[in-house]
């Protein structure tokens, strides 16, 4: 390989690096399957991992946690992977979001995607939240709410026709585990009883 010239896997890698990465995008999907060691290899050695799972579907990278990367580096390293602080409002959705795939996963529904209506979601979510005289300042809120859930990529708004409707992405139980999903949900009834 020449100074200064791309490697192979470069498109990936600058996907990977933009965020999630998903398996309908068959192109770099099948890059990143080809090319999966390279990858991994790479990532390494600047205090990243790969998190791939072939069979839900989507690829991301993972900052390794502060103790392998003094191991390993023998010094701290800057975060690449930003952390976002997600509002109480966003946390919840994602949550009852969380919950939903678990559901539908569970049930006899033969489709392997979980599309659902953004009205199905405003009335998932109303319940949570108090009787407002304001209806239009509350759907506002609860679409703002499902418009970041969507830019970090929990969700994906369908083209033409069904618009308003919105496939919830696998990548929702890599982030939100069994474990993680009691703990949030116990930390959400904290903040309901604190505020009763």
């Amino acid at each position: 390989m020449k100074p200064n010239e791309p490697t192979l896997y470069a498109p990936v890698m600058i996907k990977l690096m933009q965020g999630i990465l998903y398996q309908d995008d068959t192109t770099h999907w099948d890059m990143l399957l080809h090319h999966q060691s390279a990858v991994r290899d790479y990532v390494g050695k600047i205090g990243l991992a790969l998190y791939l799972d072939e069979a839900e579907g989507y690829a991301y990278l993972q900052q390794l946690d502060e103790e392998a990367v003094r191991e390993n580096f023998g010094q701290a390293l800057p975060r690449l992977i930003r952390r976002i602080k997600l509002s109480y409002d966003v946390t919840l959705l994602l949550v009852l979001l969380r919950e939903r795939l678990q559901q539908f996963d569970t049930s006899d529904d033969l489709s392997s995607r979980l599309v659902m209506s953004v009205d199905d979601i405003r009335e998932m979510v109303r319940p949570f939240f108090p009787e407002q005289t304001n209806e239009v300042r509350l759907l506002r809120n609860l679409d703002s709410n499902i418009n970041q859930l969507t830019k970090l990529g929990f969700l994906k708004q369908l083209s033409g026709k069904q618009s308003h409707l919105y496939e919830v992405r696998r990548i929702i139980k890599a982030k939100v585990s069994a474990d993680v999903l009691a703990e949030i949900k116990e930390k959400l009834q904290t903040h309901v009883e604190g505020n009763t």
